[in-house]
């Protein structure tokens, strides 16, 4: 009776990734939203003029970077890269506008490809609503948020970690110490009640002063709670540990984090970029045992147990003792995402698209030990000319990555972003999978194959694949 069972359920799990196999062979991103200019929701046109004539509102210095979602909810960070950036954590709103212009019609999610700038009907246009309002968005008040690239939801308890790396007035110097700057902190909130949960600022030794910049966020679980953080510090090349539950927080840095100098000249397009940053993005597995990561000026994925993460408490030693580096990547890239099929998913700038790693086709080399394996069948999911600067990937609850494209290259341009052309945009595209946190209990360790009879379901999945 127990092995109809157990074979029943096989079944079903191999029906289900069959399908999402098919599903996955031709992907078809879809553009959810687009801007030329980002635009925000003012409390009046009063208060944009004033923003505007300060310098508090300098359109074209917007840019989206994080997404996450939470039911209904989109909700974009906008990191204050450029002087002029008025909210830096957002939830998306559709508006009904009266007219569309040249200077308005900067994004919709109904938009027609026919629409042109003399079109005067209705329709919905896409904002970026403070979150949770403007009074957290005042610079210089160290309560407030100042510099938000990214933040991570928690679907259980529905709160948001959001990471304030603090603000720097310029990032021309990075390597200045930023004069009055209020000091980085995760702000825990409570999407659901609309308040502040906990609130961490972290200590100097951790982030230190001058060149940092805590980047990417994902969470650890702990008795189906979220406990443990880990972020990514892209500027001081780190990875930092925050346990929740002891309120203190740790930090590690190794050579594999570094912005690597063949991998600093980044040619998107028809345009070179220079970059410096290093360890950015971070993917954590379904059962919060392995944390992956990787540089933006380079191409190495590496992996560590988050085991050695908790206990370590900082010691680099132990941590170069445990790192591996399991693969490299096509190209530099930007954001990861591991779904909870096993699957990562990492930016590639110079291909303008994302790359998918069916994890589980290689744990045949590895004698089914995620402790071995190696990233060898990566391979080209998505891409298109406009995905200029894959940024942030995200996946939902109904199967769907999303993402977003910040076309970081052209903001930092010497022209800057321009008004008459799309620049930013947010895609969905259905991947068959669902959100690493699914489970807040995993029962069966993700990061353990011994049972040979689930190598034998793996290798049926595969075959199936193959089909």
């Amino acid at each position: 009776m127990i092995l109809i069972k157990y074979s029943v359920t096989v079944i079903s799990v191999v029906w289900i990734h069959i399908a999402s196999c098919v599903a996955s062979e031709s992907p078809m991103p879809q553009v959810m939203y687009q801007w030329n200019i980002i635009e925000y929701e003012w409390p009046n046109d009063t208060v944009k003029q004033a923003k505007t004539a300060s310098g508090e509102y300098i359109p074209n210095n917007s840019a989206i970077n994080g997404i996450k979602l939470y039911k209904d909810k989109v909700f974009v960070t906008v990191p204050r890269l450029r002087p002029g950036v008025p909210s830096t954590l957002n939830v998306l709103v559709n508006v009904t506008s009266p007219k569309m212009t040249s200077s308005n019609m900067t994004s919709s999610n109904v938009t027609s490809p026919n629409m042109t700038s003399s079109s005067m009907t209705l329709s919905n246009v896409t904002l970026l609503r403070p979150y949770p309002n403007w009074e957290m968005q005042t610079l210089w008040n160290c309560d407030a948020l100042q510099r938000v690239q990214s933040m991570e939801v928690d679907p259980h308890a529905g709160h948001m970690w959001i990471v304030d790396t603090g603000y720097r007035e310029s990032m021309s110097n990075v390597s200045t110490v930023p004069k009055d700057a209020c000091p980085p902190k995760i702000i825990i909130f409570d999407i659901n009640s609309h308040s502040i949960a906990h609130k961490y600022t972290f200590p100097l030794d951790v982030t230190g002063v001058g060149r940092f910049y805590l980047n990417d966020i994902v969470l650890g679980f702990e008795n189906g709670a979220a406990r443990y953080a880990y972020i990514s510090d892209t500027l001081a090349y780190k990875l930092v540990v925050y346990d929740y539950k002891t309120d203190l927080s740790w930090a590690y840095t190794h050579p594999n984090m570094v912005a690597d100098a063949a991998y600093k000249n980044l040619t998107i397009g028809n345009e070179t970029t220079t970059i410096i940053t290093g360890i950015n993005g971070i993917a954590l597995s379904p059962d919060y045992q392995y944390l992956y990561y990787s540089s933006v000026a380079g191409v190495g994925l590496h992996q560590i147990k988050t085991s050695v993460l908790i206990s370590a408490r900082g010691d680099n030693a132990k941590f170069a003792a445990a790192v591996r580096t399991i693969g490299t990547k096509v190209s530099p890239g930007d954001g990861m995402a591991y779904g909870s099929n096993h699957n990562l998913y990492y930016s590639a700038l110079g291909e303008n698209g994302i790359y998918k790693w069916d994890v589980r086709k290689d744990l045949g080399s590895a004698a089914g030990s995620f402790d071995s394996i190696e990233m060898k069948t990566h391979a080209e999911f998505v891409s298109d000319a406009r995905m200029q600067w894959v940024d942030t990937l995200a996946i939902d609850g109904a199967g769907f990555l999303w993402f977003t494209t910040s076309r970081l290259n052209k903001l930092f341009s010497e022209g800057g972003v321009q008004h008459h052309e799309p620049n930013f945009y947010i895609w969905k595209v259905y991947v068959g999978d669902t959100n690493y946190m699914t489970v807040a209990r995993p029962t069966l360790g993700a990061g353990s194959t011994s049972s040979s009879i689930l190598m034998i379901c793996l290798s049926v999945i595969f075959a199936a694949c193959l089909l």
